[in-house]
Parts: structure tokens; C-alpha cells; sequence
């Protein structure tokens, strides 16, 4: 039997940026019953309670489900409320670079947006 199942949110479970339907709130939460689920998006934390956990059961099987907004960066796991293990986040500088390195490339003569 497998340990863990892990499902993409938007596109997957919902429609993008939907909330779970019922049917397939009923489903996680069988399988919650059953196996670790985890859920990862590119999404923050407050499309996570919007989209999934408001329709959820919050009961016993939330220790069997593990969170992971923004791609992955960040890792939730319930235990008596949802606590966060990790955040790989940029440091101000590094958000500075990057930008500078986007503003740039922008300016190549090689870029040609079609809609900004």
C-alpha cells in the first residue's frame, strides 16, 4: 500500500483558483481516513485554507495531510493546528537581483513581449 499520495491543487483537485468541490472534498477526506495526502501549488497559504481547508473536516485525519504553497517552499503539517516546518525564502537582496536580472533581460532587443 502506498504511504503517501501527492496531488497538484490547481488543475488537479480544483479548478484553477476554485475552491474543492464537494465530491472531491469527500474523496480527500476519505483518503485522509486512510494514507498521507500531501498538496502543493504555487499558491501562498491563504489559497490553501480558502481553496482546501474551508472544505475539509477538521478532525484527526488533518494529521495525515502536509501543505506545500508557493511551489514547494514552504512545508505546513498539522499537529493541534497547522505549524509551519520550512520557508526557502529570498532574502531582500537576492529579490533585488532578481529583479534588476528581469528589468534587464526586458530591455534586450532579443525580448519582443506581445502584452505586458
Amino acid at each position: 500500500m502506498k504511504k503517501l499520495i501527492v496531488f497538484d491543487l490547481d488543475g488537479t483537485l480544483a479548478e484553477s483558483k476554485s475552491s474543492l468541490d464537494a465530491e472531491m472534498a469527500g474523496l480527500l477526506n476519505f483518503l485522509l481516513g486512510i494514507v498521507k495526502v500531501s498538496v502543493i501549488s504555487g499558491g501562498n497559504w491563504s489559497q490553501f485554507e480558502k481553496q482546501v481547508l474551508a472544505n475539509l473536516s477538521h478532525d484527526e485525519r488533518l494529521k495525515n495531510l502536509s501543505l506545500l504553497p508557493t511551489c514547494g517552499t514552504k512545508f505546513y503539517r498539522y499537529d493541534s493546528g497547522w505549524k509551519i516546518l520550512y520557508s526557502e525564502d529570498f532574502t531582500v537582496e537576492e529579490k533585488k537581483r532578481i529583479v534588476s536580472s528581469l528589468k534587464q533581460a526586458a530591455k534586450s532587443p532579443d525580448v519582443k513581449p506581445r502584452k505586458t
